[in-house]
């Protein structure tokens, strides 16, 4: 099965600032696209696959900055990445409070709308 088949959630082309936490030890990354379950990150230098992490980033047009958990589940390396593939790797949000998942499932409708 495709990747893309698997996903549950539409996706958004987003390019944002992303605060990650793990270990003790903070790093800055820019998105890639956005999903109500997760985010993809652009990155030749990509956490391990089952890094929990700390992500915070802001929305456009939303005032407050959304700081949740997540989980590396996919990474797309340089040098095995398929042709057009940016390297990076693709987070799971874990346990989003419900007005955070409300948040960011408006955001993507307002955005998918706009196409």
């Amino acid at each position: 099965m495709e990747f893309e088949e698997r996903r549950k959630y539409p996706r958004i082309r987003l390019i944002a600032k992303v605060q990650l936490a793990a270990g003790g030890q903070s790093h800055y990354f820019y998105s890639r696209d956005l999903s109500a379950g997760g985010i993809f990150l652009e990155t030749e230098h990509a956490y391990p696959e089952g890094t929990r992490l700390e992500l915070e980033f802001a929305l456009p047009e939303i005032a407050d900055k959304i700081s949740l958990k997540g989980e590396v589940v996919r990474i797309e390396r340089p040098e095995t990445r398929q042709v057009g593939a940016v390297p990076g790797m693709g987070i799971r949000f874990l346990n989003l409070e419900p007005e955070t998942k409300s948040m960011l499932a408006d955001f993507i409708a307002r955005e998918l709308a706009r196409k």
